[in-house]
């Protein structure tokens, strides 16, 4: 299969997990100067390319960015950071040759709930690699940010945008917080899911169930039998928690479990990225059955 050309999958105002590491696994951060450097890139990268930086973890081997770009400029934007710091730091360290594996890996979000999880996910890296045992300890990453509401002394820079991704999210920091701490080395995914569920669900918009019967008859008439068609039964749950039915609601109706409700979103984002004709049916459905 062709390998789909990344400005293709670029748009304004997309949101994207970013994921960059050092190539062969070797330390693209070997000390305090080397991550400063690479936040003051950063700091550039958010106002010279118009990106709404939401979270960020900078570790070894690699780093994690949470972020919104204005513009479809994700590539001109990444860019620039990544050859921007691997000049300097092949400067600095008398180094030549490549610093980035390959190109940087980025995921397409589409919906408050992975939003919410994969920011999340990114504040427990340190965690998960052993390096602190609470997020907010890691002085190299965004989360001790988001607690700056109990400690006025921490004051969040300016290219952060925390506000927007809680306001996205409509959750709070506090909500946010717990959130993230209650899953500190919890590999669960039906308790990760239910919390989810408690902080996003009922906050969003916690639409009736009994609209999802509904819409559910609407799309037998509409556009086919999902219950034998399994793309399309996907698509269906996709949209039914982008448009804010709870999860338990949803998994109800169509008799699945909650848990497989977070596999078929992730799963159905991993294929809006690299799927033109699903795409347009996820246009197709949402025009037939929610506008």
């Amino acid at each position: 299969m062709a390998r789909i050309n990344r400005t293709e999958i670029e748009d304004k105002n997309a949101i994207y997990h970013i994921i960059g590491k050092g190539v062969e696994g070797i330390d693209i951060f070997t000390d305090d100067v080397d991550r400063n450097k690479f936040l003051q890139l950063l700091q550039k990268m958010v106002n010279s390319h118009k990106v709404h930086l939401f979270s960020y973890t900078l570790m070894d081997t690699h780093f994690h960015l949470l972020l919104k770009t204005e513009e479809a400029n994700l590539s001109q934007a990444m860019q620039f950071l990544n050859s921007s710091y691997a000049h300097w730091f092949n400067t600095r360290h008398l180094r030549k040759g490549h610093l980035f594996q390959d190109r940087y890996k980025s995921h397409l979000i589409l919906n408050p709930l992975y939003l919410y999880s994969v920011a999340s996910y990114i504040s427990l890296n340190p965690v998960d690699a052993g390096l602190v045992d609470s997020p907010e300890e890691y002085p190299w990453s965004s989360f001790h940010y988001f607690l700056s509401t109990q400690n006025q002394n921490k004051n969040v820079p300016l290219w952060l945008d925390i506000q927007e991704l809680l306001k996205l999210c409509q959750t709070s920091p506090e909500n946010f917080i717990n959130f993230v701490k209650e899953n500190i080395q919890k590999n669960d995914p039906d308790k990760i899911l239910r919390n989810i569920t408690i902080m996003t669900s009922n906050q969003v918009q916690n639409k009736s169930p009994e609209n999802i019967e509904k819409i559910l008859r609407k799309a037998k008439g509409r556009i086919g039998d999902f219950e034998t068609n399994k793309r399309l039964k996907h698509l269906l749950v996709y949209l039914l928690i982008k448009e804010g039915y709870r999860v338990k609601d949803v998994a109800n109706n169509l008799q699945i479990t909650s848990s497989s409700i977070l596999k078929i979103c992730k799963k159905v984002n991993r294929n809006l990225i690299s799927d033109r004709v699903y795409r347009l049916w996820l246009n197709h459905i949402k025009i037939n059955l929610f506008l």
